[in-house]
């Protein structure tokens, strides 16, 4: 596990996006292989489908740079620690706008996607993340982080929902009216669900995982998430 952290923190420094295209793809084919063995296992379906897990990955990794562009916004707009005015802060948990000119060409990507404003110390974006305020920082603010938690969950999450079942019915080959009867069937009992599960786990998500391990993260915790959706659309176009 180590082994597979570093290389993908070294993947990210050079190419986030890229990284973050291909880890979310995979884990989310992981998913759905995951729900297809299951219903293999169960008798639900009788065959394998290789297309259904590869529309899972287009998705996933397609979906991959928008999360991370979505947790960076979330980072800087809504900083779960502060710098104190006149008290040094410590860098490794603080993220500065680089101070010597010139020098921005020389950081690795990874770096400035990770970099935010001068008062900007998000909890969980550096090294040391999760323990504790350091010298020159406040403490970790509930109401900053439920901001992050609401943000996410009444922004990104209704969006990024309808993304997937209008994607996966285009992917399906689906015609117009059969797209609208999969969004109508679909979407509001799938979000409800979704109200249930992800606000706990995005708070731990964006309370202790480092920035750019949080779209990962996220997708290995959403494999049974993956599973879900991947069967109750299945059970909706069989019902169709």
């Amino acid at each position: 596990m180590s082994a597979l952290l570093r290389t993908y923190s070294r993947n990210f420094e050079r190419r986030p996006y890229i990284t973050l295209c291909v880890a979310n793809g995979l884990l989310m084919s992981i998913g759905d292989v995951s729900a297809q063995i299951i219903g293999l296992s169960t008798g639900a379906s009788l065959a394998f489908d290789l297309e259904r897990t590869m529309r899972y990955a287009v998705f996933g990794a397609s979906m991959g740079p928008l999360g991370g562009a979505w947790n960076k916004f979330l980072e800087v707009n809504f900083p779960l620690r502060r710098a104190i005015p006149g008290q040094p802060a410590t860098m490794a948990k603080v993220k500065v706008e680089n101070p010597i000119p010139g020098l921005e060409k020389e950081l690795p990507k990874g770096a400035r996607f990770e970099r935010g404003g001068p008062q900007y110390g998000g909890a969980g974006a550096g090294a040391g993340a999760g323990a504790g305020a350091a010298a020159g920082e406040t403490p970790v603010s509930v109401v900053q982080l439920a901001k992050r938690v609401a943000a996410d969950q009444l922004g990104l999450a209704p969006v990024s929902l309808f993304i997937f079942l209008f994607s996966m019915s285009l992917l399906e080959g689906l015609n117009g009216e059969e797209t609208r009867e999969k969004v109508r069937s679909n979407y509001w009992p799938i979000l409800f669900v979704n109200w249930q599960v992800w606000p706990l786990l995005q708070t731990l998500n964006f309370r202790y995982i480092p920035l750019r391990y949080r779209v990962p993260v996220g997708s290995i915790a959403g494999i049974a998430w993956t599973c879900f959706l991947s069967w109750k659309t299945a059970q909706s176009a069989q019902a169709a």
